[in-house]
């Protein structure tokens, strides 16, 4: 393999990636079979959902190819370009923890009933809760992993700064396509749309509240995620000999 590569985890990265893989595969074909008691399947959308969430996972992969180049010139284009691409579509990895919500939108409650003891709203809520966590940890990994060719090239601080600022712009990215059903491609087929529904909200005070709390209570779950993740990747170096 290629020593560029090697120098950045590989191919011990693509065995992670596999897992990954592996792990979307189950959680998306689990949900896919979770039916309500009209037997209507009500999940359909998750197939689209995780496909998204793959895009910034190549790109990733397409992001250490490039950094391992030789090439100054073409590796700098190259690298630009595709990091451009990773952070538009990056957010829709972590977007899937918010597709909890379709469990309690969808399934049939009702009022006065135990629907904690029906095993099949457990189905529901372990199947989509596990799609969630595939995306919550999907994301914190790729997050780290061009994390930490930033820290290569520009310095452990400008690192952190990068993935906190990565966090933040994906924070208020779930928030547009949660609750203004705005798209990664909407940046490009229509920026002025957008925009004016984002103004419109930002002109009432109730408005601001709602995105401000929404924005900050999912930056916080995705900054324990990634923290976790990194106190696991510490723990998993092996210690250097005196």
């Amino acid at each position: 393999m290629h020593t560029g590569l090697k120098s950045l985890n590989y191919p011990r990265k693509l065995m992670i990636f596999g897992l990954l893989a592996l792990v979307s595969l189950v959680s998306t074909l689990w949900i896919l079979n979770v039916k309500l008691p009209s037997g209507r399947a009500s999940y359909t959308f998750i197939w689209w959902n995780m496909l998204l969430a793959w895009i910034p996972a190549v790109l990733t992969i397409i992001l250490d190819v490039c950094y391992a180049m030789k090439r100054r010139g073409i590796r700098n284009l190259l690298l630009t370009g595709a990091g451009i691409v990773w952070l538009v579509f990056y957010p829709n990895t972590p977007y899937l923890i918010t597709d909890m919500l379709h469990v309690f939108a969808r399934y049939p409650f009702q009022p006065g009933e135990r629907f904690w003891a029906d095993t099949d709203f457990w189905n529901h809520t372990f199947a989509m809760l596990l799609v969630s966590l595939t995306g919550l940890m999907m994301g914190s990994m790729l997050l780290d992993s061009v994390r930490q060719l930033v820290r290569r090239s520009f310095g452990w601080m400008a690192g952190v700064l990068f993935a906190v600022m990565v966090l933040l712009l994906s924070s208020f990215a779930i928030y547009i396509g949660r609750f203004i059903r705005g798209n990664s491609w909407d940046i490009v087929k229509d920026p002025v749309s957008l925009y004016k529904q984002l103004a419109e909200i930002w002109s009432a005070p109730s408005g601001q509240e709602h995105m401000l709390h929404f924005c900050g209570m999912i930056f916080a779950v995705l900054a324990a995620a990634y923290m976790l993740t990194l106190a696991a990747s510490l723990n998993g170096k092996p210690a250097k000999g005196k």
